[in-house]
């Protein structure tokens, strides 16, 4: 009984505002109107209430230009109808950096405090030249930017299918996090 006692105190104690428990008639008959009115939100419960900017940003396209290769490769397909890159289930060895450039943190996202990851689509040839370069899920702040010149830069050994090397489209995520 003490506890309930308690907790009875407990709840009513400190608090601001009075508890309105009067009884009221509802009236259902607009409830199967199509437009259901919110209820106003008070004033001193407005800070409460959720706010979300959606900012709409093209994904920029990066294309580093290649002579073309006089033999295109291989026993090119067409991996799931997106062109003659193929996916990476489609390929028995994984292509990896030779030589991985670390995408510079903006000052912009520093002074923002923005941490996250940025995502690129990259098309790699059968050489294991990087093609192109494709925003997936960026940041902002110069943070996409860094990611795609940073993905650009880099080497890459070419992916296989048996023996024959093939091009490939795959995702690379970009983390930008403080260091400690």
């Amino acid at each position: 009984m003490a506890h309930l006692l308690f907790f009875a105190i407990l709840l009513f104690v400190g608090r601001t505002r009075t508890l309105d428990l009067s009884v009221f008639q509802l009236d259902f008959s607009g409830a199967n109107s199509p437009v259901a009115l919110a209820p106003p939100v008070p004033e001193d419960e407005l800070w409460q209430k959720p706010f979300f900017k959606h900012r709409a940003v093209p994904p920029p396209l990066i294309e580093k230009k290649r002579e073309p290769s006089l033999s295109p490769g291989p026993n090119l397909t067409t991996g799931n109808g997106t062109g003659p890159y193929r996916s990476l289930a489609e390929v028995s060895r994984l292509p990896h950096f030779l030589n991985q450039i670390k995408a510079v943190y903006p000052d912009a996202a520093k002074r923002a405090n923005i941490e996250g990851v940025v995502i690129l689509q990259v098309d790699i040839d059968a050489t294991g030249a990087v093609k192109m370069v494709q925003l997936v899920q960026g940041l902002g702040y110069g943070c996409d930017e860094a990611a795609l010149a940073a993905a650009q830069e880099s080497t890459f050994s070419p992916a296989y299918a048996g023996e024959d090397p093939v091009p490939v489209r795959l995702r690379i995520p970009y983390r930008f996090k403080f260091d400690q």
